[in-house]
C-alpha cells in the first residue's frame, strides 16, 4: 500500500493547524506541540484506514492479476464386469474363478485414447493384478484370498499403457464344485492319515515300553504290576507265575527254572496224575519249553474239575462220577480219552483187593500216620489212600 500525495499533504496541515492556531491565541509551547502531534497521528491513521479499505477495483492504479485457468473437468466412471476368469492357484490343476466388477475411466489428454478398446485395457489390467495376488495362494485358501484380492483391487492404478485407470469392486475367488469335492476327500484323507500315524506311533511307543523295560524279565513285570497294584500285595505273589510267562513269551525264551514251578497249570500235571509225584514239581533241567496241551490230558482235567468241585478221592461220588464219565465218552466213541481216564483214574481189581486191605488195617491205626500229600490234589488235608474199586452197578447206573 502506498500513500499518495493528496494523502501526505492532509496529514501536513492537520499536523501544523494547532501550531499556527496557538502562536496566534499565545498558547504555550507544550500545549500546542502536544495537539499537533495528536493531530498528525490522527489524520495518519484515518488516511492508512481509507487507503486500506478500498477495492482493487476503485483504485485507478492497482494491477489486476490473472485469473488461474479452470481446470478441465473430470470424466465420471464407467463398469464393465469380468465372470469366471481363470487364475492359476499355487496347486497344479486347480484354477480360482475370479469375478469382479470394473470401474474404469480415460487417463485425460492421452494421445493414444480409444474408448473402444478402454473396456478391454480395464479388465487386462485388473485380471492382472489378480493374477499376481493369487498364484502364490493355495487352492483351500480362497477365502483369504477374495480378501486380498478386495483389498488390492480397490484401489485405481492406471493400465500398463496408460490410457486408462481401473478399479474392481464386488470380488469374488472361488473353485469349480468338482475341485472343491476333491479338495475335501484331500483333507479328510489327510486327516484320518495323520490320526493313524499317531495312533501307530502310540502302539510303538507302547510296544517298546512293554518289551524293553516292563517285561525285560520276570522281576521287571512283578515289579511292574505291583506298581499298579499297591495294596494288593498277596494277589501280587499269585501273579508270579502268569507274568513269568508272559515275559518268557515276549523274548521268545524259556520260563526259567526259578520259575518253573508257579506256572498255570503246572508242569507235571500229567506225572502228578499218574505217577504220585509233586504236582507242582519241576520237570528237570533236560526239559524242554513248557506245551499246555501236551502235558495236561483228559485225566488231568478231570482231576482239576474234581477238585474244583470239592469232590475227592476218598469220596463214594468220586469213583461214581469218573465212571460216567467214562461211559459218557464211550457212547460219544470217544475211546482214546475214555481209556485214558480208567486206567489213571479208576484202579485194577488187583489195586483194590490192596486198598481194602489197607483200609481194614488202617481202621485200628492212628489216622495221623502215614499222612502224605495225594497225587490227585493240591490240599494235603485228605487221606493218602487211593479210591476204592467201583461197587456192582445198580439199574441207576446202567441208565
Amino acid at each position: 500500500m502506498r500513500l499518495r500525495f493528496p494523502s501526505l499533504l492532509f496529514v501536513a496541515l492537520c499536523g501544523l493547524a494547532p501550531a499556527v492556531l496557538g502562536n496566534l491565541l499565545h498558547w504555550s509551547a507544550w500545549l500546542w506541540g502536544f495537539m499537533s502531534m495528536g493531530m498528525t497521528s490522527g489524520s495518519l491513521l484515518l488516511v492508512m484506514r481509507f487507503v486500506g479499505g478500498r477495492h482493487p477495483q476503485d483504485d485507478p492504479y492497482a494491477t489486476e492479476e490473472p485469473e488461474p485457468p479452470a481446470a478441465p473437468a473430470e470424466q465420471p466412471y464407467q463398469k464393465t464386469r469380468v465372470i469366471d476368469a481363470a487364475l492359476p492357484s499355487a496347486v497344479d490343476g486347480y484354477d480360482f474363478l475370479f469375478s469382479a466388477t470394473v470401474w474404469w475411466r480415460p487417463v485425460p489428454n492421452h494421445t493414444g485414447r480409444s474408448d473402444g478398446a478402454s473396456p478391454a485395457l480395464a479388465v487386462s489390467a485388473i485380471v492382472s493384478r489378480a493374477l499376481e495376488i493369487v498364484r502364490g495362494e493355495q487352492p483351500g485358501r480362497a477365502s483369504f484370498a477374495r480378501l486380498l484380492l478386495e483389498g488390492e483391487l480397490g484401489v485405481p492404478i492406471p493400465d500398463r499403457s496408460g490410457r486408462v485407470t481401473a478399479l474392481a469392486t464386488d470380488a469374488t475367488l472361488t473353485l469349480s464344485p468338482a475341485d472343491r469335492e476333491r479338495l475335501r476327500k484331500l483333507s479328510d484323507l489327510r486327516k484320518d492319515e495323520e490320526i493313524w500315524e499317531h495312533e501307530r506311533e502310540h502302539e510303538r511307543n507302547k510296544r517298546r515300553y512293554l518289551g524293553d523295560d516292563v517285561l525285560q524279565s520276570p522281576g521287571s513285570a512283578v515289579v511292574w504290576w505291583l506298581a499298579r497294584h499297591e495294596n494288593e500285595i498277596d494277589r501280587a505273589v499269585d501273579m508270579i507265575g502268569p507274568l513269568a510267562q508272559i515275559a518268557a513269551a515276549a523274548k521268545d525264551e524259556a520260563v526259567p527254572e526259578l520259575f518253573r514251578h508257579l506256572l498255570v497249570p503246572p508242569v507235571g500235571a500229567r506225572s502228578e496224575a499218574t505217577g504220585g509225584g509233586p504236582l507242582w514239581a519241576d520237570p528237570g533241567p533236560g526239559a524242554g519249553p513248557f506245551d499246555r496241551e501236551a502235558e495236561v490230558g483228559a485225566a488231568d482235567r478231570l482231576v482239576l474239575l474234581l477238585a474244583a468241585v470239592g469232590v475227592k478221592p476218598d469220596m463214594d461220588e468220586y469213583t461214581v462220577l469218573v465212571n460216567r464219565v467214562v461211559m459218557s465218552l464211550e457212547m460219544a466213541e470217544l475211546y482214546d480219552a475214555a481209556d485214558e481216564i480208567r486206567q489213571t483214574l479208576l484202579p485194577t481189581p488187583e489195586q483194590g483187593d490192596g486198598a481194602g486191605a489197607d483200609e481194614n488195617e488202617g481202621s485200628t491205626a492212628d489216622p495221623g500216620e502215614g499222612d502224605t500229600t495225594s497225587p490227585y490234589f493240591w490240599d494235603a488235608s485228605h487221606q493218602p489212600h487211593r479210591p476204592t474199586a467201583p461197587g456192582p452197578r445198580t439199574s441207576e447206573d446202567e441208565s
